[in-house]
């Protein structure tokens, strides 16, 4: 389904630019954490009413949901449980997109979905809370990773060789937060060994 036209969508972008960025009498000093997820969430926004991504009605529902929430939300693990929220919208649209065999409007996606992580990622450092004494946002956000990246590899196996540089970005930055996420959770020291178990076979391994 195609998104409502940039004339038609202009004043739902100019009251969401509005209401994340501020009036101007409000003057408050905002985080650097803060400015990076209005640089991302707002973009994005303006992205999914302009028609450039194409969402079923359902998934256009949840995104903009999810991306009204992630401008109100001042605490990193709000923020960081709307990202995940973002990104697995993102990682279905590509899904839905690449069966279709249109893997330019997948790419799209994935590249949404990357920054989508990303963001996530730099929210949790940011925060500089000790995700061992106190894991709430760290330990879903390694969850979810570890479910998308099983989705991203039953995606690449959609795409030939030579269209796999975008969805190969975005494994990439999946797994590079899911790697500071078990670092952080269980402490570098620890990590190799938590990796071990999560690999088929192992002893500890819970049986499906």
């Amino acid at each position: 389904m195609t998104l409502p036209s940039d004339h038609e969508a202009s004043p739902l972008v100019t009251a969401m630019s509005s209401r994340m960025l501020g009036s101007e009498k409000d003057k408050r000093p905002r985080s650097a954490t803060y400015k990076r997820v209005i640089s991302i969430s707002l973009p994005i926004f303006a992205l999914t009413w302009s028609g450039q991504l194409t969402f079923g009605d359902a998934l256009k529902k949840d995104l903009v949901q999810h991306q009204e929430k992630l401008s109100r939300e001042t605490s990193a693990v709000g923020k960081v449980k709307a990202l995940i929220k973002i990104s697995d919208i993102y990682l279905r649209s590509a899904s839905q997109d690449a069966k279709k065999n249109s893997h330019a409007a997948a790419d799209r996606n994935l590249e949404l979905y990357k920054e989508s992580v990303e963001n996530a990622l730099q929210t949790l450092k940011s925060s500089r809370r000790n995700a061992q004494k106190n894991p709430a946002g760290f330990k879903e956000f390694e969850i979810s990773l570890r479910k998308q990246l099983r989705v991203l590899d039953d995606l690449r196996s959609q795409y030939s060789f030579d269209q796999v540089q975008t969805i190969d970005l975005a494994i990439a930055a999946a797994k590079a937060a899911q790697d500071a996420m078990l670092a952080d959770i269980f402490g570098p020291e620890n990590t190799g060994r938590r990796r071990e178990k999560d690999l088929p076979g192992h002893p500890d391994q819970p049986k499906e």
